[in-house]
């Protein structure tokens, strides 16, 4: 799963740093450059065709690493789960890679509906993902349904998450329209009480999400952990959460689900 990861990642920017250096070509040989203003306009060109250069090689270079390494399935309930490792992965649409520390595949979060006008917004430009109802779901490493979320709303996103039997837990409230700062909302309840206050960071996703008695729900540390714990990931800068071990299942989805959302919605805005 890893190795197919990296392997979708080179072959999408190889694709994309082709079609960079068509229009880089194109532009160069119908309208020639005149002067050293001009050729430094085209010079505009190298960083993205540099930066996918760097994508491409890098990826390529993780993918040799772990080609051969066989990465076993987790074997732990969504209930059990102490902690996940996020991995965004390269695909037309958004969507999420989770494992376990030690490398274990937990599963997968992807868009699962989309409405037929919405799909080439969406395809052309990721981030009008935050604009359109659509419902995500997390497939287990065996290919079944653990939960869904269900985003509607404009000014308002209102995600409502249900379980494997597309019964709803609750739902998360996103408050702040497209602030580029914070996201902040409210977890609620099926029944509409409000059980836990979320506000992270919209760039690097910080978070700690505690309780009215201060117990912590889920923190989120910067992607940094000793490289002891990892065999296959990076030694900084992963995106690991830690999650509360002592949650009821019904809350443990509702927590899982408002987590994932919140890196599906940092991954938009980058």
């Amino acid at each position: 799963m890893i190795a197919d990861m990296y392997k979708r990642r080179e072959r999408t920017a190889s694709v994309l740093l082709g079609l960079v250096l068509l229009v880089t070509a194109v532009s160069i040989v119908f309208m020639a450059p005149e002067g050293t203003e001009e050729w430094m306009e085209t010079a505009a060109f190298l960083f993205p065709i540099l930066l996918l250069m760097v994508i491409a090689l890098s990826s390529r270079r993780k993918y040799n690493k772990v080609k051969d390494m066989e990465i076993s399935d987790s074997r732990r309930s969504l209930t059990e789960l102490d902690h996940l490792v996020i991995q965004p992965d390269a695909g037309l649409y958004p969507r999420l890679l989770v494992f376990e520390k030690n490398g274990a595949y937990i599963g997968m979060l992807k868009v699962d509906h989309l409405t037929w006008w919405s799909r080439p917004l969406v395809a052309f430009r990721s981030s009008f993902l935050s604009f359109v109802p659509c419902t995500f779901r997390f497939y287990s490493n065996e290919g079944r349904p653990l939960f869904s979320l269900h985003r509607q709303g404009f000014k308002e996103t209102v995600v409502t998450i249900n379980n494997d039997r597309e019964e709803k837990v609750g739902s998360y409230i996103q408050k702040e329209f497209k602030s580029l700062i914070h996201m902040k909302g409210m977890m609620k309840k099926s029944h509409g009480q409000e059980i836990l206050s979320v506000h992270a960071s919209g760039f690097s996703g910080d978070f700690t999400l505690k309780d009215e008695t201060g117990h912590t729900w889920a923190h989120f540390y910067n992607g940094r952990f000793p490289v002891e714990y990892t065999r296959v990931f990076r030694d900084i800068d992963n995106d690991i959460v830690e999650l509360s071990d002592s949650l009821p299942a019904e809350n443990k989805t509702l927590l899982v689900g408002t987590v994932c959302f919140l890196f599906i919605e940092r991954s938009l805005r980058k």
